[in-house]
């Protein structure tokens, strides 16, 4: 019988009304023991409801007392995270059933994931037994449940404020890197979830979840593989016709495939079934985490993409060959500037010496903010383009102070970008590691700050404005055609 795609109601995993942290021990003996970990996560982040540690020992984990076992919580507890040895999880699951607990999180590893079949028959008590009692399973074998809303987390330093798109990760690992590559990028969460060997909660349930939720504009996924092929494919589809959605599909290649049986016990599938399930979904199939949100970025930060037709703008000629060849790779197209406008360019600049005045254009900031004002003017309204792309590689002059470098590109591009009618990027590449000086982080974070759209480099800042657009044009069209 074909699955049906049910609507589970798990808006309560999001919001507990209190949580429980099991595998904790004294601080006095360690504070760095995993359960204490995730107990000073919780707290660091602002959990307001009753939490609880339980382990083993007497005494306190971050100020709160330790318990022996679930049994012994005076309160209720909806919401466990377990941190202990997996032989001791089924005889916990009994313990949190008769404790009226509704979700648990299985950070543990050590059941489906492993080519063992203790480990497969361990994970199959554990469902049996949470059947029995009614209580779902996030995991095993991930990092859980990160919202800020209800000051959830599992990592430190994660942006406590709530935003608009919704993750799902069945890797802990890439979980982690998005929620910092996002909140790097100005990115902020409804909801995230680490979903690991999706025993009970999987893919489809968040899916469709997702789709439901008001919080939510923008679904991302990481996947490595699915047990419910058709059903996901409907959920797919039903979430696409309400809001984005945007793949990451893992676990692409032979090798990807084999290792992603061991890390979750996902059933990869090939790559050109994955590519006709997306394509047919309507999703867009991204290939990083970091490019998952370079789409997101474009989402949230542009005006609808009509079109591909590109102006790039920046200085330096090779910066700008370059940028042209990253522009046209990925699919933007670059139509020549006009002769009107090439001459209008003439007037402001006298002599096109030092510069280019074709597409791209290569205009020197250097020479003042009002030349620089009335040459993006010039040609900002021109109706043979569809969006404009300002790019800045603020440490090729060698005659230039470095701080000046960043400060002059940046209030350019920030000035270009303002005067901007059409659609517009922002790309500046550095060749300096993040952190040396800190001139890097702070221009692209004043970029940020101003609502636009920015990449480190112009290949990515293309390559998210051709999927973006993609999906705009199968929107109006009503077709399921992959970006």
């Amino acid at each position: 019988m074909a699955e049906s795609i049910k609507r589970p109601g798990l808006d309560y995993i999001f919001h507990p009304g209190s949580t429980a942290v099991v595998g904790a021990i004294p601080d006095s003996l360690s504070r760095f023991k995993l359960g204490n970990q995730f107990v000073r996560i919780l707290l660091d982040h602002g959990y307001k409801d009753p939490l609880y540690a339980v382990g083993s020992g007497e005494g306190e984990v971050c100020g709160l007392k330790l318990y022996q076992s679930i049994g012994d919580i005076p309160g209720k507890v909806d919401y466990v995270i377990t941190a202990i040895p997996n032989q001791f999880v089924p005889k916990l699951v009994e313990d949190c059933g008769k404790k009226g607990v509704k979700v648990m999180h299985l950070f543990v590893s050590g059941f489906g994931e492993i080519e063992d079949k203790a480990g497969l028959e361990l994970q199959s008590e554990i469902l049996r037994n949470a059947r029995k009692y009614g209580i779902r399973i996030i995991g095993p074998n991930c990092m859980g449940i990160y919202c800020p809303e209800s000051n959830l987390a599992f990592g430190m330093g994660f942006s406590k404020v709530s935003g608009r798109v919704g993750y799902l990760a069945q890797s802990g690992g890439q979980c982690i890197l998005g929620i910092k590559e996002a909140n790097r990028r100005g990115i902020d969460f409804s909801k995230v979830v680490s979903y690991g060997n999706a025993s009970d909660i999987n893919e489809c349930d968040l899916i469709e979840y997702f789709t439901e939720d008001p919080g939510t504009d923008i679904i991302t996924a990481y996947i490595e593989g699915t047990n419910h092929g058709p059903r996901l494919l409907r959920a797919l589809k039903e979430a696409v016709a309400r809001k984005p959605v945007i793949v990451f599909k893992c676990a692409d290649t032979g090798g990807g495939s084999q290792a992603a049986v061991s890390h979750t016990s996902a059933i990869a599938g090939s790559s050109l079934t994955w590519d006709a399930l997306l394509r047919q979904a309507g999703a867009i199939r991204v290939y990083s985490v970091q490019e998952m949100f370079d789409v997101v970025t474009v989402l949230q930060r542009c005006p609808e993409v009509t079109g591909l037709r590109t102006l790039v703008v920046g200085h330096g000629g090779g910066s700008c060959v370059q940028a042209s060849d990253d522009c046209c790779r990925a699919g933007l197209s670059m139509p020549m500037l006009p002769p009107v406008l090439r001459q209008a360019l003439m007037k402001v600049y006298r002599t096109d010496a030092g510069n280019i005045f074709k597409n791209p254009l290569d205009i020197n900031p250097y020479w003042g903010m009002d030349k620089a004002r009335e040459a993006l003017s010039a040609v900002a309204g021109w109706q043979g383009i569809d969006l404009i792309l300002l790019h800045s590689t603020p440490e090729q002059d060698p005659f230039v102070p470095r701080d000046f470098q960043y400060k002059i590109h940046t209030e350019t591009l920030i000035e270009w970008a303002r005067l901007s009618p059409k659609p517009v990027v922002l790309a500046m590449t550095t060749n300096t590691a993040p952190g040396d000086d800190g001139l890097p982080e702070k221009s692209f974070n004043q970029m940020q700050k101003e609502g636009f759209a920015v990449f480190p480099s112009v290949g990515r800042a293309s390559t998210a404005l051709f999927r973006v657009y993609n999906y705009y044009q199968r929107s109006r069209r009503g077709t399921r055609i992959s970006a």
